[in-house]
């Protein structure tokens, strides 16, 4: 069986992470099929069962990328004559006859909590992905033959918002890795707070500096860790941009998680202190709740009201939150979601 796997797009951050992690489990467990990867550049090694695509011109633009999904692609892949066509970026390619799979991680056209406008210029990139692509990849899931995605919520948003039956859309929790040899492995400090973040809107940073201000204000001593650049540290707050992973980790045993986030597919920080069973403020939102659910150190707030985090982050600092014994915190592996997407993939035959 020969499968396409289509992940042009994809080239740092999550979705580079993502490709990396399913391209080396293809690899290291099946060694019966045939897989090509059409990427943007030659990111990996070819081995006896994957060879590699290159297609850097079709990376340069949106338009060149879209012209691919839309007109070239498919002379391109029929070539290829594969039985399967794996999509890792949201989107079908139109003019494929051979089924074709599509691993949905785009939530921003699938969440309510924001609209975005096209007439601020800070939100007009959103805007172009949630109202823009985001009708293209809605329609490429009424075209798919299967949709792969990460949690419930969205499971339900897509079959709401693209009207397609519930038994093509699939529910996959994306792999992690074993990290519990961390736990318990730094003493917790009441005073510290920490979120991995980025420089984007919808990561919602600036509820984090108010309510640190706040606080502040009163007196009430404390520090947040931001991964941001250095530079954009103030008050009680050290921007110390990228961490080593291992790093991130031990902020976790050591720290609250603070995550005011309001949009996400899954939120693996949540996930990854969860494991760890660090207290965990999140923001009221559906992907929160559901990687959440159940745990006993996770406390909710607004995401756009600066003085509920504040207050959840005084009661952390007086001792009136203190991290719990947890009963239910999940285990995820890295083998049992990359497993099931395989599956799903060679299944569709």
């Amino acid at each position: 069986m020969r499968i396409v796997v289509n992940d042009i797009a994809a080239s740092k951050g999550g979705a580079m992470t993502v490709l990396r992690d399913f391209y080396n489990y293809v690899k290291e467990n099946d060694k019966e099929n045939e897989w090509i990867f059409l990427l943007g550049d030659k990111h990996f090694d070819e081995t006896e069962n994957v060879r590699i695509i290159a297609l850097p011109e079709i990376k340069k633009s949106s338009l060149k990328r879209l012209a691919f999904d839309f007109f070239t692609g498919k002379r391109f892949i029929s070539k290829l004559d594969p039985d399967v066509v794996f999509s890792m970026q949201n989107t079908v390619t139109w003019g494929i006859k051979v089924p074709q799979i599509v691993y949905m991680h785009q939530s921003i056209p699938f969440q309510d909590v924001k609209k975005f406008s096209f007439f601020k210029a800070s939100e007009r990139k959103l805007a172009v992905v949630q109202k823009l692509l985001g009708g293209l990849i809605k329609v490429s899931a009424r075209r798919a033959t299967k949709v792969i995605v990460q949690t419930k919520w969205i499971k339900d948003a897509v079959i709401e918002k693209c009207r397609i039956p519930a038994e093509r859309v699939i529910n996959i929790l994306p792999p992690m890795k074993d990290i519990s040899e961390y736990e318990g492995g730094f003493a917790f400090d009441k005073t510290k707070f920490f979120y991995p973040t980025a420089d984007m809107m919808y990561k919602n940073n600036s509820v984090v500096f108010a309510a640190s201000k706040m606080l502040d204000k009163e007196a009430i001593s404390h520090t947040v860790t931001l991964t941001l650049p250095p530079e954009q540290s103030k008050g009680s707050i050290e921007c110390v941009g990228r961490l080593p992973y291992e790093d991130v980790l031990k902020k976790y045993s050591e720290s609250t998680l603070v995550f005011p986030s309001y949009i996400e597919t899954f939120g693996y920080p949540l996930a990854e202190a969860r494991a760890l069973g660090t207290v965990i403020i999140a923001s009221d939102c559906p992907f929160s709740r559901e990687v959440l659910d159940g745990y006993e150190n996770a406390y909710f707030f607004n995401p756009f009201d600066a003085g509920e985090l504040a207050e959840h982050m005084r009661r952390v600092v007086s001792g009136e939150i203190v991290p719990v014994e947890s009963q239910s915190k999940k285990e995820y592996t890295e083998k049992s979601g990359w497993q099931a997407v395989m599956y799903a993939v060679l299944s569709s035959k």
